[in-house]
């Protein structure tokens, strides 16, 4: 006898369907076409120990299963489930057809109990693909129960154990129609955040500067590094421009959603709060952009900088890690998405992240970033900030210095608190990515404000005083008319050009000493 059903193949992100063959005969032999001998006893010992749990028996002849097509994954536990369905229904237990339009994924425990698997493989139906021609006949899913947060997209149930699942097929001997079951209270993998909305302007002593083009970066999704001594506020403002972002739209939930569903992992933030990534110094190139793992059927994994679209990636030490790592932030910061290509596939990833790179001004990092405040070298200081060269920092729109107030911190903090309230920041960032919503690409710079002509001559003198590339002077362009906008400006002044100007700190051709 011969029993077909369906399951799953491929990495959560972009799963495909599988149709699962089982077939009963004479013999003692269990295998599974594709999977090794160690394998498929570790498989066979599962769905055993659970169907006895159920009060159930083995059929004691062999099995032999067969997975197609043929060049798919077969690494995974995933086919526990689908293949102890088959058997059920070769011996009669559970209607044969009804397994004509099941797809199931799940690993059995001993105790008959479905684990959960990579659940949000079925988070996003519009990525199920299917080399399959009886693909229209799947209507539902079967799985393990789903995070309380998971959105589910395609006709879906869920089940916690193998017991219940054949209770009901046994209930309704005809072809069913499966009902919903409670999923558990707390997700299997969540997205571990800090409380952003705790975190403000109040935050911080002085540093008006430094807000003021918090404000402006948040405002205009420009790129942002800042460079200052330990303890001087540069996480804290990091945290904040995370703060001053809007809540995400549906279509950017579900974005993020199919993102993380490729990680394995559960969007799970506050809300509809923007992600936020802040990896470690030492996150080499693979977690960083992204990568190719063909162990456990995973396909391609995304890294933190796609973990972070449409919120925050924030690279503390920024100069610590590894030159390889920083030099692959090349592409993501220009086009906003990541390709990779590998000999085990080819992706794009998309990576519109707002990045936030902060450093110390020295080695020893008790530095102030002036000439004689600390014991390093004039060569060690060049050499350590060598290692952001050119190409990234002409990337980032805005450089910005921390830590060099050197008026009354008291008398900065009320002051601070009069200039830039947070109410108002919020308030100037929500007004200012709906206007560029409105106004994408080329419309920005044709329907937003102009420049003076005390303006225009001063951006025309940047690049000669500056040294900028063409990059730079368009993220000078750029980052002024953000600051207009943030101004409710209807021309962008003289003001907004040498505030913009002045925040190429990394293009100056003697910075810092």
């Amino acid at each position: 006898m011969i029993v077909s059903t369906f399951g799953f193949a491929g990495s959560p992100g972009s799963p495909s369907f599988v149709r699962v063959e089982l077939r009963i005969e004479r013999g003692i032999l269990f295998r599974i076409s594709g999977l090794s001998s160690q394998a498929a006893k570790a498989s066979s010992a599962r769905i055993r120990s659970a169907l006895m749990s159920c009060g159930q028996r083995w059929p004691g002849k062999a099995i032999t299963v067969n997975i197609a097509p043929a060049e798919v994954s077969r690494t995974s536990t995933a086919y526990d489930l689908p293949v102890t369905l088959a058997i059920l229904a070769s011996q009669g237990i559970i209607p044969k057809s009804s397994l004509s339009f099941l797809a199931s994924a799940g690993e059995l425990g001993l105790d008959g109990s479905i684990r959960p698997w990579q659940t949000t493989i079925f988070e996003s139906a519009l990525n199920i693909s299917s080399q399959l021609s009886d693909e229209h006949h799947i209507s539902h899913l079967i799985s393990p129960p789903l995070p309380h947060n998971q959105k589910l997209t395609y006709p879906h149930s869920t089940f916690s154990h193998l017991q219940e699942l054949i209770t009901y097929f046994k209930s309704t001997p005809n072809t069913p129609k499966i009902k919903m079951s409670a999923s558990p209270k707390n997700p299997a993998v969540t997205q571990s955040v800090y409380s952003s909305r705790k975190i403000t302007f109040e935050n911080i002593k002085g540093e008006h500067t430094a807000k003021r083009r918090a404000t402006i970066a948040a405002a205009g999704a420009h790129d942002l590094i800042m460079l200052g001594p330990p303890g001087s506020g540069k996480t804290v403002l990091a945290k904040c421009i995370h703060s001053l972002l809007p809540d995400l739209s549906p279509e950017q939930i579900d974005e993020c959603g199919a993102i993380y569903a490729a990680a394995g992992q559960a969007f799970n933030t506050h809300g509809s709060r923007p992600p936020w990534q802040s990896p470690h110094s030492s996150t080499n190139l693979n977690g960083l952009i992204g990568a190719w793992r063909t162990q456990k059927s995973r396909g391609i994994v995304p890294g933190s900088w796609s973990l972070a679209h449409n919120g925050v990636l924030f690279l503390d030490e920024f100069a610590e890690f590894a030159r390889g790592t920083l030099e692959a932030c090349r592409s993501p910061l220009e086009s906003h998405t990541i390709s990779l290509v590998r000999a085990s596939g080819t992706t794009v990833l998309p990576a519109s992240a707002l990045l936030i790179a902060a450093l110390n001004p020295c080695p020893c990092g008790r530095g102030l970033g002036r000439k004689n405040s600390c014991a390093c070298q004039d060569a060690e200081v060049k050499r350590y900030l060598k290692k952001i060269s050119g190409p990234i920092a002409d990337r980032i729109a805005i450089h910005i210095e921390v830590g060099h107030e050197n008026e009354d911190f008291t008398a900065s903090f009320a002051t601070s608190n009069q200039n830039i309230t947070w109410s108002s920041a919020r308030a100037k960032v929500a007004r200012v990515r709906k206007w560029d919503r409105k106004h994408v690409g080329k419309d920005r710079i044709k329907h937003g404000p102009q420049m003076t002509n005390e303006a225009t001559n001063l951006f025309n003198a940047c690049r000669a005083n500056l040294k900028l590339s063409y990059r730079g002077l368009n993220h000078v362009r750029n980052v002024a008319l953000t600051a207009a906008l943030v101004d409710n400006s209807p021309t962008i002044e003289i003001e907004h050009i040498a505030e913009a100007g002045a925040g190429r700190l990394f293009d100056r051709p003697t910075w810092l000493r």
